[in-house]
């Protein structure tokens, strides 16, 4: 059935009208799930859905993109059920959020996000129904233990990202480096990595990349498409998260948690392509362990579906 739905959505951005001139307004969908892998695994990282509205603000400096987004991400262990205890490796959570960022483009093909964010753990958060309902649907096996997920609690996490500036020493390759930090009370860490990019792109501020494809006045494109594999290598020093240790001073009741390994690897690689109004981007993601209670890494594919208007 999903690989019905997915044809169909494909289908129908496909038939969209063609727009010529630049769009500044633009609608992302994003789907993540290690079940679009096929490998029969369903845990950790186990379900995120993401919509975004983003839009190029008036600036007379340099381009500017704002973006409101909501998302529901879901994490539970590698065992189904709950007996023994200690088979949860890693803590039941959701986690739903509601999300403003701006992005600032700079002349030297850098660029500057930052993001502020409201959100919910625990049983408020919806995880737990969302996730029996679709195993329902699809008759899974349902997850035993959502009375041991973490408890609820309301959240705010500041972000920020920088991307100082772009290595390009072909037309059709080039890396940008990225450092990025968040701090709240769901999560604080730092991490690095870069962006890779091969094939047919534009510059950072007008790439689906990083989904700028949003212009307010004359788009800046220099290319009829955007076709190309990218790759994002990035290390993470975790000092707290929320999903797996609860809020910071909320009571734990019943819940099982753990604590996060002070380093995260992660790996994703990825297609995309852009042409005028839709662009779409495929990525497997691969994450090294978060607690070192839990007993395997995590592998899952991200989808993206853009459409500007």
């Amino acid at each position: 059935m999903f690989r019905i739905l997915l044809l169909a959505l494909i289908s129908t951005l496909l038939s969209l009208p063609k727009q010529v001139s630049a769009q500044r307004n633009e609608l992302s969908f994003t789907t993540e799930n290690d079940a679009f892998l096929l490998q029969y695994h369903d845990a950790y990282y186990t379900n995120g859905l993401m919509f975004q509205f983003s839009r190029a603000a008036a600036s007379k400096k340099y381009k500017k993109i704002q973006s409101l987004e909501i998302g529901q991400q879901i994490y539970t262990p590698v065992n189904k059920e709950i007996i023994p205890i200690k088979g949860i490796d890693r803590p039941y959570s959701g986690y739903l959020y509601l999300k403003f960022q701006e992005t600032r483009f700079f002349q030297n093909n850098g660029f500057l996000r930052w993001s502020a964010s409201l959100g919910l753990v625990g049983k408020q958060s919806g995880g737990e129904s969302l996730q029996n309902s679709y195993h329902s649907l699809f008759k899974y096996k349902k997850f035993q233990g959502w009375k041991y997920q973490v408890n609820d609690a309301t959240t705010f996490n500041l972000g920020i990202l920088l991307a100082p500036a772009t290595w390009q020493p072909t037309q059709g390759f080039k890396a940008v480096p990225i450092i990025k930090a968040n701090w709240g009370n769901a999560f604080v860490n730092a991490g690095a990595g870069a962006m890779f990019a091969l094939g047919i792109f534009e510059k950072n501020q007008s790439s689906a990349l990083f989904n700028a494809r949003v212009y307010k006045g004359d788009g800046g494109f220099e290319q009829e498409k955007e076709w190309f594999i990218y790759a994002q290598p990035e290390w993470t020093w975790q000092q707290y998260n929320a999903t797996l240790q609860g809020v910071k001073n909320a009571p734990a009741g019943n819940a099982i948690l753990a604590d996060p390994l002070p380093w995260v690897f992660q790996q994703s690689v990825g297609l995309c392509y852009a042409k005028k109004a839709i662009s779409f981007k495929a990525a497997w993601v691969y994450q090294s362990r978060e607690t070192k209670t839990q007993v395997g890494t995590q592998q899952y594919l991200s989808l993206q579906f853009n459409y500007r208007f």
